[in-house]
C-alpha cells in the first residue's frame, strides 16, 4: 500500500531531478558564448521502484551532451585543410615580398619590369648590368665607365646573394616553426590522455557527460586537427582514441596514454631540416593534412623548387658573361679573364673574379684582331662589351625561345600565380568550413530562448514537487496531532 513515507520518497525524488535540470539549464546559460561547449541535457525516467503499483517517483537517467560525431569528424577534417591553406597563404606572401619586383612606369608590355634605366632587385640589377656595358661598349676608354661596370656586377650579385640567403632563412624558420608545431602536438595529445583520465573516473554511466570535461577533450581534439591529420574513435568506456598521420596513421592517444612525435634531422637540397618522425622508433610520418602539411609543403617544395631555378638562373648567367668576356682584351692588353668566378653551384656562390675585383683594366671591351687572335684590336674597339650588353635579348632560356628577361619575368609570375591559386584555395576552403562551423553550431550550440522555455519547465516542476513534499508534511503534522 502506498503510504506518506513513500509520497514523502517521490516529492524528494522529484525535487533532486529538477534541481538537476535546473542546474543544467543553468550551465547552458552560462556556457553560451564558451568555444567549444556542447548544450547538456538532462535526460528523466521513471524510478524502478514498485509502490502500490504507483511508482517510486523520477529519477535522472542520464546527462548527454547534444553532439554530432559526423559533423565534428567532417569539422576537423575540413579544420586540417583550412589550417594547411592558411599557414600556405601566409608564407607565400613572404616568399612574394623576396621577389617583390618594380615594373617600369606602370606597362603592361612584355619585359616592362625591366623597363627602368636603374630598378631595384633582381630585375632592376640585371637592366643595369647589361646598361653599364652598354656606356662602356660607346666608350671603351673610360675608367668611370669601367668603374660603373664592376658596382653594377657587385650590386647584382648582391640580389643573388639577398634573395638565395632569405630563402635559406625563411627554410630555417620554418622548420623551427615544424619542431614547434610537433611539440604542439606532443603537448595536445598528453592533455587529451589526461583528460580521458579523468573523465573515466568521474563517468557512471558511459552516455554521461563529465561536467564540461568532455567539451574541453574536444576542443583539444578540434585544435589537434588543425595541425595533423586526425582519427577519432569513441570506446566503450568513454575514452577516446587518436590516431594520426595519414590514413590510420600511427596511435597518438590510446585511453590515459599517450605516444609522442619527434623530429630527424636530414639533408635536403642545401639545407638540414627536420622530418616528422615517431620519436620511440624513428618512423617517418606521412603528414598529408593540417598546418605541418603547409609548413612542409612551402620549405620542401616551393622554396626548394625556387632556389633551384633561382640557382639556374645564376649558373647561366655566369656562364654566359664569362665565355664572351673571356674572349675579350682589357685596356691593359690582358685576355681570357673571367668576369665572375667560374665555379659556383648557387646563387649564394655568385661573386666577381679576384682578377676584375682587383684591376678595373683586365675587364675586356675589345676583340681580338682580324688577322691575329692573340692580340687586342685595340682601346678603342668595344665589340666584346656590346657583345655582353647584347646578352640582354639572346634567346638562351626555354630551348631558345626565351631571353634571360622573360625566363625571370616567368619565374616571378609563376610565384604570384602560385600564391593567388593558394588564397583562391583558402577562400573557398573557408566557406566549406564556414558552412561546416554553422551546421555542428545548430547542433551543439546553445539557444537562450529553448534554455529559458527548460528554465521554466524545470522551475514550475521544481515548485510543484516542494508543494508534493510541504503537503505530505502537513498531513504528518495533523496525524501526530491527532
Amino acid at each position: 500500500m502506498p503510504s506518506l513515507g513513500s509520497a514523502l520518497q517521490i516529492g524528494r525524488s522529484a525535487l533532486n531531478a529538477h534541481q538537476t535540470g535546473l542546474n543544467t539549464v543553468g550551465n547552458n546559460i552560462a556556457n553560451v558564448n564558451t568555444p567549444g561547449y556542447a548544450r547538456k541535457n538532462t535526460v528523466l525516467a521513471g524510478d524502478s521502484t514498485i509502490n502500490g503499483g504507483v511508482g517510486g517517483g523520477v529519477r535522472v537517467a542520464s546527462l548527454t551532451r547534444q553532439r554530432d560525431q559526423f559533423l565534428d569528424s567532417q569539422f576537423r577534417f575540413e579544420g586540417g585543410a583550412l589550417g594547411r591553406l592558411e599557414i600556405k597563404n601566409g608564407l607565400m606572401g613572404t616568399i612574394e615580398a623576396i621577389f617583390t619586383e618594380l615594373a617600369g612606369g606602370g606597362s603592361s608590355e612584355t619585359s616592362a619590369i625591366f623597363s627602368q634605366a636603374s630598378g631595384s632587385a633582381l630585375s632592376g640589377g640585371f637592366n643595369r648590368f647589361y646598361n653599364g656595358f652598354q656606356d662602356l661598349a660607346n666608350d671603351p676608354q673610360s675608367t668611370a665607365a669601367r668603374a660603373q661596370v664592376r658596382e653594377e656586377a657587385r650590386f647584382i650579385t648582391e640580389q643573388f646573394h639577398r634573395m638565395h640567403d632569405q630563402l635559406t632563412d625563411l627554410s630555417a624558420e620554418i622548420d623551427l616553426e615544424v619542431k614547434d608545431t610537433v611539440r604542439d602536438v606532443n603537448r595536445i595529445t598528453e592533455d587529451i590522455a589526461g583528460l580521458n583520465k579523468r573523465i573515466l573516473s568521474l563517468k557512471a554511466n558511459t552516455t554521461d557527460a563529465a561536467g564540461n570535461l568532455d567539451d574541453e577533450r574536444d576542443r583539444l581534439i578540434d585544435e589537434l586537427s588543425s595541425l595533423i591529420d586526425v582519427r577519432v574513435r569513441t570506446q566503450t568506456d568513454g575514452t577516446l582514441t587518436v590516431n594520426g598521420a595519414s590514413g590510420e596513421g600511427v596511435l597518438l592517444v590510446s585511453g590515459v596514454s599517450s605516444v609522442q612525435l619527434g623530429t630527424r634531422a636530414v639533408v635536403r637540397g642545401d639545407a638540414s631540416v627536420s622530418d616528422v618522425t615517431l620519436a620511440a622508433t624513428g618512423e617517418n610520418l606521412a603528414i598529408t593534412t593540417g598546418r605541418l602539411r603547409g609548413l612542409i609543403d612551402v620549405r620542401d617544395d616551393k622554396i626548394l623548387s625556387y632556389k633551384g631555378s633561382l640557382d639556374q638562373l645564376a649558373v647561366h648567367f655566369v656562364g654566359q658573361v664569362n665565355t664572351v668576356h673571356g674572349t675579350g682584351f682589357g685596356s691593359d692588353g690582358s685576355s681570357g679573364t673571367f668576369f665572375f668566378q667560374p665555379t659556383l653551384a648557387n646563387a649564394r656562390e655568385i661573386r666577381l673574379s679576384t682578377a676584375i675585383e682587383a684591376d678595373l683594366s683586365k675587364i675586356a671591351t675589345g676583340g681580338p684582331q682580324a688577322g691575329n687572335p692573340n692580340i687586342s684590336a685595340g682601346a678603342g674597339d668595344g665589340s666584346v662589351a656590346q657583345a655582353i650588353a647584347d646578352l640582354q635579348h639572346e634567346r638562351s632560356f626555354g630551348g631558345g625561345t626565351q631571353t634571360i628577361e622573360e625566363h625571370y619575368s616567368q619565374f616571378i609570375g609563376q610565384i604570384g600565380a602560385e600564391a593567388r591559386e593558394v588564397i583562391a584555395d583558402l577562400n573557398s576552403q573557408g566557406l566549406v568550413m564556414e558552412q561546416v562551423s554553422n551546421r555542428r553550431e545548430n547542433v551543439r550550440g546553445v539557444s537562450i530562448n529553448e534554455e529559458a522555455s527548460d528554465l521554466i519547465l524545470f522551475q514550475r516542476a521544481y515548485q510543484a514537487a516542494a508543494r508534493i513534499v510541504s503537503t505530505v508534511d502537513e498531513l504528518f503534522q495533523t496525524i501526530l496531532n491527532m
